[in-house]
């Protein structure tokens, strides 16, 4: 069936595989079964809704509400809810249940859910199992990690974003199981790689884009198993590393240079219709040993997932984002983190293992909620309020039919509910839009602050090459060429440069995301034709893009 849009206007279709997983991941509570409604929304709004919730970059001092000390927190200073620290959240000098109120029929339950949100303490950052890595975000199981947001099983990483079971990358983005990479976007199963993008299993190389299986090579585009090439030339091993050592790759000057050959070269290859390797009848990109899935984005071994994306070990779920846990999930809708989970609705950042938890918020290793935000290892609540096993069976029923008839059922939190002005989120860069577009739809814009720091004495020129900087640039303050923010090179960043023999970077975190994320293929799909055999095929590159598109069998027939 097909259905418009409640946010955009547009028409998109409500397939019969939606349906039978819709009815799939409805509740079942007792012998009832709560049938979920058909979406309101397009995928694209209801991705944009719940982006709207997910601070990865922005980190603010403040104090710590329950112990007084100064933290570092995703939430600034201004939210309307008690802000612990980590350890002090999970400690036991406060209990969720005490914040439970009763359930109220005389008023929607999204009113009373958002009383809720705005008093149930939170926790400054989400770091779980980590060491040394207090100024990161959304981090599992990594240790000596420093500013990288989405942070998975990582050791001695900086500088990224959604980087997972990887060591020693710096500025890195969707880089998986790599290690001494530096400035790679959607690098997977690479070693000692720089200033390069859609590769995989890749080593010792430079400035490569699409390509696979290549080593010591510089400057290449398009290449499969090939060794000792510069932009795309073959020479002897000797030559290639004569050639190599008069590039001085440690000099910013020829960085520059080899940008812009390898620019030159880009665009003129084959490229497969998705990234990623071994799949199965999958659309969307960036998919790796998946199965079944319909739009979507960076995930890693799942199975029968429609428009997912950044999620590992998955099945039977949509409309899902972000879980860095092998053990996935299952039977999940439209929620937010949630690793570990089964039949999870409407849920933000419940973890550890919980099920059949719907609309809950920061709940851990819970079971049977309904409606509940910051609990631990609890059942059968309500409102965060305890009740019996046929208690919460009775009364659970009772509120979603008031929240049909209201319209609420089956949506995701109200924009309202988000603690975050819409740029600050990563929603913000998958859906970008201008303050005036923002404020017109009711929804927060965050004022940017100036850098607290003053900036003392006169602007620092860094050298070209990195054999020329000497350790005190550690205690200067640098001001980013783009946008005029300060930023600092940290010893271990130093101690890194100097080992990989690259220059400093001249531009502050913030904007080297920003022109990294520029690099990504969008999250949309285009209908083309393949240019071998004339296949139906949708890929996320646009039309107009002037690389050759094959389909996957094409691809692999032709290039390899």
């Amino acid at each position: 069936m097909h259905a418009s849009c409640s946010t955009c206007g547009s028409s998109f279709e409500v397939t019969k595989r939606f349906q039978e997983l819709l009815s799939n991941a409805s509740p079942r509570i007792g012998a009832v079964h709560l049938d979920l409604p058909f979406p309101s929304r397009c995928p694209d709004c209801r991705r944009q809704q719940r982006l709207m919730f997910r601070n990865f970059f922005h980190l603010y001092h403040r104090t710590c509400d329950l112990s007084g000390k100064k933290i570092l927190s995703v939430y600034d200073k201004n939210v309307s809810f008690p802000v612990y620290e980590m350890h002090d959240w999970w400690g036991d000098a406060w209990d969720g249940l005490s914040y439970g109120e009763e359930v109220n029929p005389s008023i929607a339950f999204f009113e009373q859910l958002a009383r809720l949100h705005r008093t149930v303490p939170r926790m400054n950052l989400t770091n779980v199992l980590c060491e040394n890595t207090d100024y990161c975000n959304m981090s599992l199981q990594s240790r000596n990690c420093y500013l990288v947001f989405g942070n998975v099983s990582n050791e001695n990483c900086a500088y990224g974003h959604i980087v997972w079971q990887s060591q020693n990358c710096f500025d890195c983005m969707y880089t998986y199981r790599s290690a001494f990479c530096y400035e790679c976007i959607d690098c997977v199963q690479c070693h000692t790689l720089s200033f390069s993008r859609d590769c995989d299993n890749c080593s010792s190389s430079s400035f490569l884009v699409h390509c696979t299986g290549c080593r010591d090579c510089f400057g290449c585009v398009g290449l499969k198993n090939k060794e000792h090439h510069i932009f795309n030339e073959p020479h002897s091993q000797d030559v290639y590393r004569s050639m190599l050592a008069q590039l001085n790759a440690g000099s910013f000057a020829t960085i520059a240079l080899a940008r812009e050959r390898v620019r030159e070269l880009t665009g003129k290859e084959v490229v497969k219709e998705y990234h990623g390797f071994g799949c199965e009848n999958v659309t969307g990109d960036y998919l790796y040993n998946c199965k079944n899935i319909e739009e979507g984005y960076d995930l890693k071994n799942c199975e029968d997932c429609l428009f997912c994306a950044t999620m590992e070990s998955l099945k039977d779920t949509a409309d899902c984002n972000f879980s860095g846990a092998t053990n996935g999930g299952e039977l999940c809708y439209h929620s937010l983190s949630v690793g570990g989970g089964y039949r999870i609705l409407s849920c933000h950042n419940c973890m550890n293992a919980c099920a059949s938890l719907t609309y809950c918020d920061s709940c851990y290793a819970c079971k049977d909620c309904f409606g509940c935000a910051g609990l631990k290892n609890k059942r059968h609540c309500i409102l965060n309020r305890q009740y019996t096993q046929k208690e919460y069976e009775r009364i659970v029923p009772e509120i979603v039919e008031r929240m049909r008839t209201a319209g609420e059922w089956g949506e995701f939190f109200p924009h309202a509910f988000s603690p975050f002005g819409y740029n600050e989120t990563i929603a913000s860069q998958y859906f970008a839009l201008t303050e005036q577009d923002v404020r017109g739809r009711g929804w927060r814009w965050k004022k940017e602050e100036a850098d607290e720091e003053q900036y003392l004495g006169p602007d620092i020129t860094l050298p070209d090459d990195v054999r020329d900087v000497d350790d005190a640039i550690t205690q200067k303050i640098l001001r980013c060429e783009t946008t005029g923010k300060l930023y600092k090179i940290t010893p271990q960043e130093l101690k890194f440069y100097r080992e990989m023999k690259l220059p400093l970077p001249r531009k502050c975190f913030d904007q080297r995301q920003k022109e990294r994320f520029a690099q990504r293929n969008p999250r949309h799909l285009w209908s083309r034709a393949c240019a071998e055999c004339g296949k139906k095929i949708q890929t996320t590159y646009a039309p107009e893009r002037p690389e050759t598109v094959f389909c996957e069998r094409c691809y692999l027939e032709t290039v390899y």
